[in-house]
C-alpha cells in the first residue's frame, strides 16, 4: 500500500513540476514610455515591484530597477526576461542623480514622479493595488506614464 501511494505521488509530481516550471518562464517584456519630463537634467529611474511590500519607495524591495537618459522631454525604460504576473511601477525624475526622490521638509516631492496606471493621489503616495497591472508571458507590454511635478 505504501509503495503504491509513493508511486502515485511520484507520478503526480513528475506531471505537476514541469507545468509549474513552465508557468515561471521569464519571457515577457515590459516597456514604459514616460512623457512630460520638465527638463533633461539627470535621469529617469524606473522601478517595478511584484508585491506590495516596499512599493513605491523601497529601492531594495523593487523586483527590478533601471535608470535611463532623458531625450526631448521623454524617456523609455525596458525590462526583459520577466515572468508573467502582476507588477506595479514607479518612475522618478532624478534631476540631481542622487538615486532617490527628493522631498521637502513636509515630505512633498521636489522632483517628478509617475506611477503605472497614471495613479496620482492628491495627499499620499500611490498604492500598489491602484498601480498594479498584468504582464503576459510571451507578449510585450507597453505602458505610458506621465511624469508629474
Amino acid at each position: 500500500m505504501l509503495k503504491t501511494t509513493i508511486a502515485i505521488f511520484a507520478v503526480s509530481l513528475s506531471v505537476a513540476l514541469p507545468q509549474f516550471a513552465l508557468s515561471q518562464v521569464a519571457d515577457a517584456s515590459l516597456r514604459f514610455e514616460i512623457s512630460d519630463i520638465r527638463n533633461a537634467s539627470g535621469k529617469v529611474g524606473c522601478l517595478i515591484f511584484n508585491a506590495p511590500e516596499g512599493y513605491p519607495e523601497a529601492h531594495d524591495k523593487a523586483h527590478k530597477e533601471i535608470h535611463v537618459p532623458i531625450v526631448s522631454g521623454s524617456a523609455v525604460c525596458e525590462f526583459k526576461n520577466l515572468a508573467a504576473g502582476e507588477y506595479a511601477a514607479i518612475v522618478i525624475h532624478d534631476e540631481n542623480l542622487n538615486g532617490k526622490l527628493d522631498k521637502n521638509f513636509l515630505g512633498i516631492p521636489r522632483e517628478g514622479y509617475g506611477a503605472s496606471n497614471n495613479v496620482r493621489p492628491a495627499m499620499s503616495a500611490p498604492g500598489y493595488k491602484e498601480a498594479a497591472f498584468k504582464v503576459t508571458a510571451g507578449a510585450p507590454t507597453t505602458i505610458a506614464i506621465k511624469m508629474g511635478y
